[in-house]
């Protein structure tokens, strides 16, 4: 079973993954203020009004929850006790130099070994694994809801602000930020907010399709590219309780909710009731 850990430096180390960080810090908070006070109000009577305002607030909240949580959430091996001796299926992490379980990959980035290491967040400034697997999740799901729900509502709204449904008005959605610098006023702001949305909810899209996959099958980024590797596939219910954990059909809820994960990311046998059988080879 797995125990949760916190980091102690949550501040990205490098330049580019603080800018990335700094820019969903504030495109978040921006897209609910204009959802909230701008679009709604234009859009809703006042019943579906609070009806969205309750609703958004709950999913935004919920957002940079999981995504705190991704930032706090300890997916290394630094502090865990390793065995002096190369376990099977252990490798020796030469940075590091200390042995490494399986699954767990050296970031270069965060230079520590990561449990079950998925891939480096820029947005994050760190890396998602075993432990925030979870929270990384349920942040591209969560976000990828709200920017198709908000891509819809807002294509309702920002029509009278572009001039109407014409090429030139799609050209200036296309080029938002051109726009904005061009020709900057409260009516490009929105259109640059509304194109956002759009290219969020696009870019969610992928991202939720690639990674849900990966989900179902129990396989990391690097398990995927190299599929003559080990496998860990027992069955889709076994591999989503591997992500998201025990109670995984909760986990949507709050990052708060309580869901053990099976693992601690140092044993990989799979447990039942009947017998322990560890990961055969392809």
């Amino acid at each position: 079973m797995y125990n949760i850990r916190f980091r102690k430096r949550l501040m990205p180390r490098t330049l580019t993954d603080l800018s990335a960080m700094v820019f969903m810090s504030l495109a978040i908070p921006a897209v609910y203020w204009f959802e909230i006070y701008v679009v709604a109000p234009t859009v809703y009577n006042w019943i579906l009004n609070i009806l969205h305002t309750i609703l958004g607030t709950y999913f935004v909240i919920n957002i940079i929850g999981n995504f705190m949580a991704i930032i706090a959430v300890d997916t290394s091996t630094q502090g865990l006790l390793l065995p002096s001796q190369v376990p099977p299926g252990w490798h020796v992490c030469a940075i590091c130099e200390s042995t490494a379980p399986p699954r767990s990959r050296h970031c270069i980035t965060c230079n520590m070994c990561v449990l079950k290491k998925e891939h480096h967040c820029v947005f994050a400034g760190c890396c998602v694994g075993l432990g925030n697997h979870r929270y990384f999740y349920m942040f591209l799901l969560l976000m990828w809801v709200s920017t198709m729900y908000c891509s819809c509502l807002n294509a309702c709204f920002i029509w009278p602000y572009v001039g109407g449904f014409n090429l030139w008005a799609l050209v200036r959605l296309v080029l938002p930020g051109v726009w904005l610098m061009l020709e900057p006023s409260l009516d490009t702001l929105y259109a640059f907010l509304f194109s956002i949305n759009v290219i969020g909810f696009l870019f969610m899209s992928v991202l939720m399709y690639y990674y849900t996959g990966l989900l179902v099958t129990n396989t990391t980024t690097r398990e995927n590219n190299n599929p003559k590797g080990q496998s860990y596939n027992y069955g889709r219910e076994h591999n989503i309780k591997v992500t998201l954990g025990e109670r995984w059909y909760l986990t949507w809820v709050f990052p708060t909710l309580s869901s053990p994960l099976p693992y601690d990311g140092l044993d990989w046998s799979v447990q039942t009731e009947e017998k322990s059988v560890r990961p055969k080879t392809k």
